[in-house]
């Protein structure tokens, strides 16, 4: 396991999607290392005014569209990581994923759908061990938090543990387009509440087990209900856990109900500068004990992009094994998150 903050000499990483909100993230904190990435996409001009944004004009362009894959494979020809940043990879991830495995590249992405990151474990890990790769999708800033999170407070309490989990937004705005279209992508799958995991295997439906949640700083609970949050399906691969779910505000929930094509198309294309969050995680032991874990951020688009680019720079030093992995499985969870740090990404842990 490795979290090592610059990249070794001549390791070089490519980017799916820059030209995106998150995109333009991932190219400024690349050029922040002194990485200069391939920058991969279907168009060039807007390709280079991303990298001119970033203030690397000399990056390489390479064109490459979704529905080519031999022309994913070629752009990603001597890559040592790829990232993709897509919306709605439930429709659109696996042409990259599958090509960065087939090029022989480590992989990350920014996924947010329980299905599709469930479909890159079960369709991908093969071939990705194979190919002597390590894939590790999902990364955002409640992803990789919530994963960590579970693997270090469910060992603080007595197990089988049992673990819930939420995203908290403390400031008010709205999200970028590519984020309502993968709600829309996968409407009926968020709406629902996804997967939660209960004695060994996957189930849907049933109530969130814990329906509502104390925030930090709150004096009163808050309702949630149960949403799909990815956490679910990787918590179990590291953690001895009995039951994992994921909770949102059920506030939310009642905005999803009258979410449109027209409607997505009509919001703005960038988000809310400044998203404040909180990625809560409690964990409850068998014998009345329960643990608290919170990582808290100042901007939640931008933050998702430098998880992202922090997992890709440890992926290049090979040192995680082969085939798909769970954040915690690839990264030693204390040392990555102490890493965020320097980006007023804080975390911590407490008895409750």
């Amino acid at each position: 396991m490795t979290t090592k903050n610059t990249i070794e000499s001549g390791k070089t990483i490519a980017v799916y999607g820059a030209t995106g909100v998150t995109g333009g993230h991932l190219v400024t904190e690349l050029r922040r290392r002194d990485i200069t990435p391939i920058l991969v996409g279907r168009n060039a001009e807007r390709l280079r005014a991303a990298a001119e944004a970033a203030g690397i004009p000399d990056a390489e362009i390479r064109l490459a569209d979704l529905d080519d894959p031999h022309a994913l494979i070629a752009a990603f020809d001597g890559a040592d990581a790829v990232i993709s940043s897509l919306p709605a990879y439930v429709t659109l991830g696996d042409a990259v994923l599958a090509a960065a495995i087939a090029a022989g590249a480590h992989y990350t992405d920014m996924a947010g759908e329980q299905v599709f990151i469930q479909r890159a474990f079960d369709k991908y890990a093969a071939a990705a061990e194979k190919a002597g790769v390590t894939v590790v999708p999902g990364i955002t800033n409640s992803n990789l938090p919530g994963d960590l999170l579970g693997h270090l407070t469910s060992r603080l309490v007595a197990g089988p543990a049992e673990i819930s989990m939420s995203l908290h937004n403390t400031s008010i705005g709205n999200g970028s387009k590519g984020s309502a279209r993968t709600l829309l992508a996968s409407l009926d799958w968020f709406a629902s509440g996804g997967w939660h995991y209960q004695d060994g295997e996957l189930r849907t439906g049933a109530a969130a087990r814990h329906g509502e949640m104390t925030f930090p700083g709150d004096a009163e609970p808050t309702p949630v209900s149960k949403f799909p949050q990815p956490p679910v399906l990787t918590i179990p691969r590291h953690s001895d856990v009995s039951y994992v779910e994921g909770v949102l505000e059920t506030a939310f929930h009642s905005q999803l109900g009258g979410m449109t094509a027209e409607i997505v198309e009509s919001l703005p294309e960038e988000p809310t500068p400044g998203l404040t969050y909180d990625l809560v995680v409690d964990a409850y032991g068998v014998h009345g004990d329960r643990v608290r874990g919170v990582v808290s951020g100042t901007d939640a688009y931008r933050d998702t992009a430098l998880m992202a680019v922090q997992a890709a720079v440890a992926l290049t030093a090979g040192t995680a094994e082969p085939g798909v992995l769970a954040p915690a499985e690839a990264f030693e969870p204390a040392e990555f998150l102490d890493a965020l740090a320097d980006f007023d990404i804080t975390w911590h842990i407490d008895k409750q």
